[in-house]
């Protein structure tokens, strides 16, 4: 038994509230949730790496304008899957794919140059 901080009322020492004034010991314990966040990088990472493996293996060739402008979209879309990744939100699989499928339309796009 402990002392409630509010009327020093004896209290059970796992007690949340006190039961003689009420007053809330200890904040309740949030749920823990292993995956919490939004889905919105993972699927942007994975959307945009798909693209541009799909933009990077067509045939014809593309201008220094429209390789530029891949490899801005493609770094954009990487930089959301490394975030997504190290800020631990859902959707892990989906930007671990996102960043893989980035990285070598990358590499891709450096030796289009």
């Amino acid at each position: 038994m402990v002392p409630c901080r509010y009327c020093c009322k004896d209290i059970h020492e796992q007690a949340s509230s006190c039961p003689q004034c009420g007053g809330v010991l200890k904040s309740p314990v949030p749920a823990t949730t292993s995956e919490s966040g939004s889905l919105w990088m993972a699927i942007a990472s994975l959307v945009l790496g798909v693209l541009g493996i799909l933009a990077l293996a067509e045939d014809s060739k593309h201008g220094k304008e429209e390789l530029i402008g891949m490899g801005i979209i493609l770094s954009a879309g990487l930089a959301l899957g490394v975030t997504s990744l190290g800020n631990k939100k859902a959707g892990k699989g989906m930007a671990i794919a996102g960043v893989v499928l980035l990285s070598l339309s990358l590499l891709v796009l450096l030796g289009s140059f």
